[in-house]
């Protein structure tokens, strides 16, 4: 199902009865806002511009192969571009490794491009434990060596509220 609204079904014990029932599932869990520019919508990630929280954001949904991983990483710095972005959201909980290569990538060729188009401040949401988690905390922490602020965080909601005291409208 990909909109909100009234959808009829069954439940395995009405289907004996076959009585249908009905039920309406909130838009905001299944959609975004009609102003939000999605960027990136594949298995592995959502990347979208959050017009109500004037951030990038991105959802890493499953493992994404160096190839995949990259060109999602640069539609990130499209949507930097795009809207003057300073704040920059990534939920890796998902991420279960980021190969040596690509760690290097990151460094050497994303985050600079990153802050060159203006981004200023990166939360990252990762795991509670895991490789993917190591690798990831690796790459971010570099970043502020670069004069980027960047902050790892174990919930979505404590990684709005530290770019929200940065001024950055989330």
């Amino acid at each position: 199902m990909h909109s909100a609204g009234r959808q009829a079904g069954y439940f395995e014990e009405d289907a004996e009865r076959d009585c249908a029932y009905t039920f309406t599932v909130a838009a905001s869990t299944l959609s975004m806002t009609p102003t939000d520019d999605v960027y990136v919508d594949k298995p592995w990630l959502l990347m979208r511009w959050d017009s109500v929280r004037q951030c990038v954001h991105s959802e890493w949904r499953a493992f994404a192969n160096s190839a995949e991983l990259r060109a999602g990483l640069l539609k990130g710095i499209q949507a930097i571009r795009d809207h003057s972005a300073v704040a920059y959201l990534t939920d890796t909980r998902k991420v279960k490794l980021i190969v040596h290569e690509d760690q290097k990538w990151i460094r050497e060729t994303w985050l600079p491009m990153a802050i060159d188009a203006g981004l200023k401040r990166i939360a990252v949401v990762t795991a509670a434990t895991g490789l993917g988690k190591l690798t990831v905390e690796d790459v971010v922490g570099l970043v502020d060596d670069l004069g980027l602020q960047s902050r790892n965080f174990e919930s979505m909601a404590a990684a709005r509220k530290w770019l929200s005291e940065a001024g950055v409208s989330l």
